[in-house]
């Protein structure tokens, strides 16, 4: 069993290392799209975008984790290698003719949806109609953006393999060339080469073939399979559509939860849409980097324990996942809410982004941030449930919080506005949570024990010291560069000695919460601490095998 949970481990840090390199980029390309993209067209992007991410995560993610991944893993435990490469292929061949199809429609009839958002007056309490040009942009960024799904799904399949056979360097870095590819992009904007919303969509293209292109080399290195089978009359291609349905639908459920925020948001008042999508990314930088990659880990090793009949060992599992996810994710979460202000304005007040863009920004990033247990805790906890094949519990659980969290918008929207549309996401994430978790302990037994309640206490004790810690320093350090951490630009101080300014207010304070954490979780006595030290001094990444 330590042998499992020290793997999982490792895995998690593999993951989590290359996932920080592409979240980084992505608040440098995030940064430049709010500073350099007129409010206008950066907004009908974001939210035209918001589509196929969002089926990127029902179609692409969901599938890959909770269908082909376990289904896989079943194979590759039992099976030969011949065998293994023959489902691969034939999934793949699956995969492109499921994507294709859901492009073409996605083009077809998405050009339609977004062409009828004045009907949102009514209920998202819009100041103003959009004017047919406004909406003809929309459309127009609508049609051209949803091809992404045909590609990022293909990347994800690839990803789902990786993770299969326990290769995780490739899929964590992968999402980096989309950073890197929208990031040239605003150059070609600023340069006025391209008008700004086509310059973003030419990125959306290179960015979503590259990952392709790096994640299907790495799968055909890995597992020797390079180009698809459409022999479809496979158990395994039925098993896995079987699992798919259900998980397409209760993946959904979340997805259009977004899709909701983001379209009363650009209803309600502009800039909102910014303001949530720019919170929501900083959220999702350690959600991704500390929550999303100890549930890529858990998912395959928790599936190989269910392959193997050992319900105890997934117990272990789970706890283990919860145990690190908290350990990771508390310190974040509090280091956001106490610092939120000063990384808003030091990353994106610049340009086009204004101080009252900061300030909506903050306020939406702390309601964002006291979810982010329960954001991650859902990822993980799912894991109990896809492992055993079973896709329709955690749907059920998740169309209801998709609901609950629709008619909270409903009812938040027109008194609180973005405030509103934020807490509705969280308040549903934290009932999605505390449904599964129940539900879990009911199928394994309680996943808590005295040294999983002991670990979650002195992990709450060090958090909270380090938050006293680095917020006494920022007060400080605030007051003593008050002059240019405050300055708009057109005053006296120069871009550097802003930018210098505001590093300082950020960069010392989180310094001392990392330190202050580690040091602090020592003197507590944190057992996550020890195997978190170990997976830093580990210099190579662990051979796959079965």
């Amino acid at each position: 069993m330590a042998h499992s949970e020290g793997q999982l481990s490792r895995f998690a840090a593999i993951f989590a290392g290359g996932t920080m390199i592409s979240r980084v980029l992505g608040l440098v390309r995030d940064s430049m799209v709010n500073a350099f993209i007129p409010v206008g067209p950066r907004e009908a992007f974001l939210v035209a975008f918001r589509l196929p991410n969002t089926l990127r995560d029902i179609v692409g993610e969901g599938a890959s984790n909770a269908a082909i991944i376990p289904v896989l893993s079943e194979v590759h435990e039992r099976k030969s290698k011949e065998e293994f490469q023959a489902v691969v292929a034939a999934v793949f061949g699956g995969m492109i003719l499921v994507l294709a199809l859901v492009t073409v429609l996605g083009v077809i009839f998405v050009p339609w949806m977004l062409a009828q958002v004045n009907f949102l007056d009514t209920v998202a309490g819009g100041k103003k109609p959009y004017s047919p040009e406004e909406v003809k942009q929309l459309v127009s960024m609508g049609r051209w953006t949803f091809p992404y799904i045909f590609f990022i799904g293909l990347a994800v399949y690839s990803m789902g393999v990786l993770f299969t056979v326990r290769r995780y360097s490739t899929s964590s870095w992968a999402p980096a060339l989309l950073n890197v590819a929208l990031i040239g992009s605003c150059f070609l904007a600023a340069r006025g080469t391209m008008s700004e919303g086509y310059a973003l969509v030419l990125g959306v293209w290179v960015g979503g073939i590259a990952q392709v292109v790096v994640q299907h080399y790495s799968m055909g290195k890995h597992t020797g399979v390079w180009w698809p089978s459409f022999k479809l009359n496979r158990a395994e291609i039925f098993t896995i559509l079987g699992l798919m349905a259900p998980v397409a639908i209760g993946q959904a459920a979340g997805e259009v939860n977004k899709l909701v925020d983001m379209l009363f948001a650009y209803k309600n008042d502009p800039g909102n849409v910014t303001a949530l999508y720019t919170a929501n990314r900083l959220v999702q930088l350690p959600l991704s980097v500390f929550g999303f990659a100890t549930a890529a880990a858990v998912l395959p090793a928790v599936s190989r324990a269910a392959a193997q009949k050992r319900p105890d060992q997934i117990r272990a599992l789970l706890m283990h996942g919860f145990r690190q996810t908290f350990f990771l994710i508390a310190p974040s979460m509090i280091g956001l809410m106490v610092l939120g202000e000063p990384i808003v304005r030091m990353l994106f007040q610049y340009g086009k982004f204004s101080a009252e863009s900061t300030e909506r920004t903050t306020v939406a990033l702390i309601i964002y941030s006291v979810g982010l247990l329960a954001f991650s805790g859902v990822k993980v906890a799912v894991a109990g449930f896809y492992a055993v094949k079973d896709t329709k519990t955690p749907v059920l659980i998740s169309s209801g919080s998709m609901i609950l969290c629709i008619a909270l918008c409903f009812l938040f929207v027109k008194p609180f506005g973005y405030k509103g549309l934020a807490s509705a996401t969280t308040i549903s994430y934290f009932a999605n949570f505390g449904v599964l978790y129940i539900l879990l302990c009911q199928r394994y037994t309680r996943l808590w024990d005295a040294k999983f309640i002991s670990g979650l206490i002195r992990m709450s004790l060090a958090t909270a010291a380090m938050a006293a810690l680095s917020y006494g320093v920022y007060l400080k350090l605030q007051f003593v560069v008050k002059d240019n951490y405050f300055a708009s630009g057109n005053g006296a101080a120069s871009l550097l000695e802003i930018l210098l300014a505001r590093t300082l207010v950020v960069g010392v304070p989180l310094a001392v919460a990392v330190v202050s954490y580690l040091v602090l979780s020592k003197f507590f006595g944190v057992e996550e601490l020890n195997g978190f030290m170990r997976l830093l001094r580990r210099k190579k990444e662990p051979k796959a095998g079965k």
